[in-house]
């Protein structure tokens, strides 16, 4: 599961990211699919870099 002891990473590009970042911004299953260092928080608050969205 991505949230790990080791945190959890944006599938997108691998960056580290926090558990609570990913319970906001992840989907479902809190796996992060877009973060600030590649997505824009207008992206990321309407759910645009969510897969399917």
């Amino acid at each position: 599961m991505e949230s790990s002891t080791a945190g959890a990473r944006c599938r997108n590009c691998g960056t580290h990211v926090t558990q609570q970042f990913a319970r906001v911004f992840g989907d479902n299953g809190d796996i992060v699919h877009g973060c600030p260092a590649c997505t824009t928080y207008r992206e990321m608050q309407s759910g645009n870099h969510l897969p399917g969205e």
